[in-house]
């Protein structure tokens, strides 16, 4: 939806026909609105408490790999590069492929999990509801987000994008340069990254380090 000021400029140059000279000095502003981030420890309790183990490793993937739901959903077995600890992306927003780094603790789930719930062909999507045989629905996976809250009693107000959001704060706590994380985000401007530098706490070390220990707490060693 737009602004009123968008509304008002659309009435004028389109419905009546006509150009108002101020509209090209006025330029309203939207409110730019912080995202909600998860501490490390809250993203562990939140997907601690989930009990499902699919969706419970969709979540900890959207988390680990900081991706958009869309793009978990639509991940195949192809697409991980457990030698070079990367994971594809594919035709994500603006149709554009990235490369994302691997945590070693997800690349460990994601191998016990493909071994107990492997779909019939090799290049299916690694997440496929056994109800539909499509990807999981996600409506429920929300559900599971406000669900698993609530049990913490969190009064954060935490989505599934949040878990993206607290991947990429928590990436530059770590001391990874906001260059190289609006390249794993998939931004397609340095601005959209930059409003992580507003809810960050501190600062530290690289890319793989970091994302190993984001999910070393997360993976269970009984998985592996």
């Amino acid at each position: 939806s737009g602004s009123p000021f968008s509304g008002i400029r659309f009435f004028f140059r389109t419905t009546m026909g006509r150009d108002w000279p101020l509209l090209e000095h006025v330029n309203v502003k939207r409110r730019q609105r912080l995202p909600v981030v998860l501490s490390r420890q809250e993203v562990r309790s939140l997907l601690g408490v989930v009990r499902d183990v699919q969706k419970r490793t969709v979540l900890v993937t959207i988390y680990g790999l900081g991706l958009r739901v869309s793009e978990a959903l639509a991940l195949r077995a192809e697409d991980i590069d457990s030698d070079r600890l990367m994971a594809w992306v594919r035709d994500s927003k603006g149709r554009r492929d990235r490369v994302v780094t691997l945590p070693r603790p997800l690349l460990s789930r994601l191998r016990w999990y493909w071994k107990q719930y492997r779909p019939p062909s090799t290049s299916a999507r690694l997440f496929v509801s056994a109800k539909t045989g499509g990807s999981p629905d996600k409506t429920t996976l929300q559900k599971t987000i406000v669900a698993a809250r609530r049990e913490l009693g969190l009064d954060k107000r935490a989505s599934l994008h949040t878990l993206r959001h607290s991947y990429a704060t928590h990436l530059l706590e770590g001391g990874v340069s906001l260059p190289m994380i609006q390249r794993l985000m998939g931004h397609k401007a340095i601005k959209t990254t930059m409003v992580y530098l507003h809810v960050t706490q501190t600062s530290g070390a690289q890319v793989q380090q970091v994302v190993d220990k984001l999910l070393a707490d997360l993976v269970d060693p009984s998985d592996t």
